[in-house]
């Protein structure tokens, strides 16, 4: 059964104040590496990964938006939400209106947003992983779910956007922009969607909520997920922000022929596949 809020000993300003540092030290790195440019190969393959990694705490601390982990208001929320997903190009409107209905109907095809991931090959994932924030306008106005406010909201989203990486593109050039950018959004739509989207919701059952989705084993993947890991846990208690899902990390188990530095989730095994 769903386990209850647990007492925390974080309090809300400082949740918030984790929460806000992150996001400033991950908007000025990812930005402020674009204007140094690589030496050689190596040092663009480490620029790609830092720039990768960077994008996806991005969208992490975005989520943590959506379920108001970001400040005590509305307003609060959803300027930093815009601004910690400003390193992946990606408006914040669409994705706060789609993640709620993604925990009211999960996995439920037709009602649950991120439902569009479930792929039959590789191939198809990426594509799907790439086109992904990009779908839910789509999808939200074929359902009627777009307002005129969410357009004029979305225009000086994207306003912001443009406007930041022209003077960006001023300032370092076509190129550097292009190579420093464009790799680094094909691989996190893989990171940020693959491990911790179509993995956590693997059978994408519709019976009870704590067979919907999985949480993956260890504190590594908590930490380098900073709390995406513990995804069933999350749509259980959606209050929690991700520092206070610590507390539920497990071990994974011994099991032969496992190695146990290998990522590993906690797939309830009577979750049925539709």
């Amino acid at each position: 059964m769903p386990r209850r809020l647990t007492p925390s000993a974080w309090t809300r300003p400082q949740v918030y104040l984790l929460n806000r540092s992150i996001i400033c030290a991950v908007v000025l790195a990812s930005i402020g590496t674009l204007f140094r440019r690589p030496d050689n190969l190596p040092e663009y393959i480490l620029d790609t990964l830092l720039r990768t990694y960077l994008m996806f705490l991005g969208t992490v601390m975005a989520h943590e938006g959506v379920h108001s982990h970001l400040g005590h208001t509305r307003a609060a929320n959803f300027r930093w939400g815009r601004l910690a997903l400003l390193p992946s190009m990606v408006p914040f409107t669409n994705f706060r209106k789609t993640h709620h209905l993604h925990h009211a109907y999960t996995n439920i095809p037709g009602k649950d947003p991120d439902h569009f991931m479930k792929s039959r090959n590789l191939p198809e994932l990426v594509l799907r992983a790439l086109a992904m924030p990009h779908q839910w306008f789509f999808w939200l106005w074929k359902r009627r779910r777009i307002r005129k406010a969410d357009l004029i909201e979305l225009a000086l989203n994207y306003f912001v956007i443009f406007a930041v990486y022209g003077v960006i593109l001023a300032s370092v050039g076509a190129s550097r922009l292009f190579w420093g950018m464009t790799p680094a959004l094909i691989l996190v739509s893989v990171l940020l969607w693959y491990p911790f989207a179509v993995q956590t919701h693997e059978g994408f059952s519709t019976e009870a909520a704590e067979l919907r989705s999985h949480n993956y084993y260890g504190r590594f993947m908590f930490w380098f997920s900073m709390g995406l890991a513990m995804h069933r846990e999350h749509h259980l208690q959606p209050k929690l922000s991700w520092i206070e899902l610590k507390a539920y990390v497990e071990d994974a188990p011994i099991v032969a022929g496992k190695l146990r530095f290998l990522p590993r989730r906690d797939i309830r095994l009577e979750s049925p596949s539709p």
